[in-house]
């Protein structure tokens, strides 16, 4: 431009997503980062999501991105200054965390949706005659219309729950299951002879199976549920930065499909730490091989490289655990069994329905053993009540002295007749509950009933 600055024109590739909502969205997502969350994002001076212009196709302008990619000095870089970086992303994920967003899908100003309802707007006082205020509406995630979800009709939101969220996801991903006759080829998966074939019986079974149980799995905890804004695509390429002062961010681009979904399903490690070698476990300090000293030169700097990106990863984890917990808990919700099933199930048509078949078995050995613990230690408890009010000692076996006979047995009435008044909700409950009554006079009969 005449000033000096460098402007940008993007147009999308024929794969960016869907066409309109993307680029509409797109256009409000860098605006509301960038001068509501203070998220260095690319300022943008104008766009078009409708191919009826002099270009004939959609575009963003913006301006350039400034500085130069973190890529191109990563590898130069100390761990020290990496984790500077690191320290940086986590205040922007804070950020998003942070953010007030009363719905799943994706961001757009309100005049480009067709009469949005003020529980869309970002902020309600704004939901009269203010066409810049942001709103939620139709996802741009990917997940929806990638590998030919687009030419099937499901609900692409917004959705107020995150239980209407992910069941929406499931049926999209039934709806494709039941219109296609093929699967997309599955992701790290050679499929030659006698090899594992896609079957549309087996897909449709374990979602169906997952449908009976997709809402009791979500997170305990409803703050790691919140309607999220998420980047998730983090990686030193993306990731623009101060030559001169190489840990100071000066912009983060690729905010083309960026959506709101629930921050379970939204956190995930930046990018840029994720690493070839084993996640270490825990929050012990990581170690060198114990054969570090008998290692070859090469192999000694491998190690010590391996050992400096497992550190960089676990203080991540760190950092989220004291500036938003909420991260960590979601991070950690993710790799649980209940987190690993939703996050699959949403990817049932493309791949993955032998590994979530297994498990959802595991699920149901799990609770089945959990039920019966919990039964168990019911059933301790209160054995252990009823012989704190009698008096008596854990493991009693119902000896008393002669003396204490008449005392005893009192209290072992009394004590049957409020446990009958406090567990027996029916008559057929109340005979139940005298029949496993432990305490038994086989030498003087009970008379109560």
């Amino acid at each position: 431009m005449d000033d000096g600055r460098d402007v940008i024109a993007k147009l999308p590739n024929p794969n960016a997503g869907r066409a309109h909502f993307t680029t509409d969205s797109e256009a409000a997502t860098m605006d509301y980062v960038r001068n509501v969350l203070g998220i260095p994002a690319p300022r943008v001076y104008g766009w078009s999501s409708s191919t009826d212009n002099p270009v004939r196709a959609e575009y963003i302008l913006m301006e350039g991105s400034g500085g130069v990619e973190l890529g191109r000095l990563w590898n130069d870089m100390s761990w020290k200054e990496r984790l500077e970086i690191v320290r940086t992303l986590a205040g922007y994920e804070k950020a998003f965390v942070s953010a007030k967003i009363p719905m799943n899908g994706s961001l757009y100003y309100a005049k480009d949706l067709p009469s949005p309802s003020p529980s869309q707007f970002l902020d309600p006082a704004n939901s009269i005659d203010k066409a810049e205020a942001f709103v939620v509406g139709p996802t741009t995630n990917r997940a929806f219309f990638d590998q030919g979800r687009d030419s099937v009709e499901f609900n692409s939101g917004p959705w107020p729950s995150e239980k209407e969220y992910i069941l929406s996801r499931a049926a999209r991903e039934l709806a494709c299951i039941n219109k296609s006759s093929s699967f997309p080829g599955q992701h790290g998966l050679f499929g030659g002879p006698n090899q594992y074939r896609p079957s549309k019986a087996l897909k449709i079974r374990v979602l169906q199976d997952y449908l009976k149980v997709a809402t009791q799995i979500l997170p305990d905890d409803a703050n790691l549920s919140k309607p999220t804004l998420w980047h998730s695509d983090l990686h030193i390429d993306n990731i623009f930065v101060d030559p001169s002062q190489p840990t100071r961010i000066v912009n983060i681009i690729d905010w083309q499909a960026v959506n709101i979904s629930p921050l379970f399903l939204q956190a995930c490690h930046p990018s840029l730490i994720e690493f070839e070698g084993p996640i270490p476990e825990g929050s012990d300090p990581t170690e060198l091989p114990d054969n570090f000293d008998d290692m070859s030169e090469e192999e000694q700097l491998q190690a010590k490289n391996l050992r400096a990106a497992q550190s960089l990863y676990k203080l991540y984890e760190i950092i989220m655990l004291r500036q938003c917990p909420e991260i960590a808990d979601a991070l950690q919700f993710r790799a649980s069994l209940r987190g690993q099933i939703t996050g699959l199930a949403g990817s049932i048509f493309c791949d993955g329905e032998p590994i979530v078949l297994g498990m959802l078995i595991r699920l149901q050995a799990e609770t089945q053993q959990q039920r019966l613990e919990a039964s168990w230690s019911a059933g301790v408890e209160l054995m252990h009540e009823i012989l704190t009010e009698i008096g008596a000692y854990q493991g009693w076996d119902g000896w008393v002295n002669h003396s204490n006979y008449p005392v005893y047995k009192e209290r072992l009435a009394r004590c049957r007749e409020d446990f009958l008044n406090r567990f027996a909700r029916t008559e057929e409950e109340r005979s139940q509950w005298i029949q496993a009554w432990p305490f038994e006079d086989k030498t003087h009969p009970s008379t109560c009933s």
